[in-house]
């Protein structure tokens, strides 16, 4: 039987303001999807990003963006993680500064992490990272992305 996988379940919302919002939310959520992306593909784990009220859910690469709707993205959090546990048992974490929220994933035998935990270790880099290239061109970012995260990310880039 192989591993399961490690699966991030992110309180967006609540990690894009430790991040320091400013006054276009829009920008920086979508910052925030794109760089989680891009750490998700460099690191190997699944993410589930959950955001308060309505949006169109996608996936990018091993990032899936979900929205709340009408409940809290703290009650749509706690569902996921206890599912996720279920099925993989010590592989699912959420991340949030919600003291309660961390307590309840925990006793339901969750992990849990603060949202500037996250974002040091976002900000630290990939724990793996892909050899360069045999060429003696210049490597760019772009070039150690999944091809679709990279996409994705030229979607959001574009506007599109």
């Amino acid at each position: 039987m192989a591993d399961a996988r490690e699966l991030f379940i992110l309180d967006g919302d609540n990690v894009a303001h430790v991040r320091g919002a400013g006054s276009d939310y829009v920008r920086v959520r979508e910052q925030l999807v794109g760089d989680v992306a891009g750490f998700a593909s460099e690191s190997g784990i699944d993410v589930v990003l959950v955001f308060d009220g309505d949006g169109t859910g996608r996936q990018i690469g091993q990032v899936r963006v979900v929205y709340s709707g009408r409940e809290t993205a703290d009650t749509v959090i706690e569902r996921l993680s206890h599912r996720s546990a279920s099925a993989a048992p010590g592989t699912v974490t959420v991340v949030s500064n919600d003291a309660v929220l961390r307590h309840v994933a925990q006793r339901g035998g969750v992990h849990a992490m603060s949202a500037r935990e996250f974002l040091d270790r976002l900000g630290a880099g990939p724990a793996r990272r892909p050899p360069p290239p045999a060429s003696s061109r210049r490597t760019t970012l772009g070039d150690t992305l999944d091809p679709d995260v990279r996409a994705a990310l030229e979607r959001i880039r574009r506007g599109k």
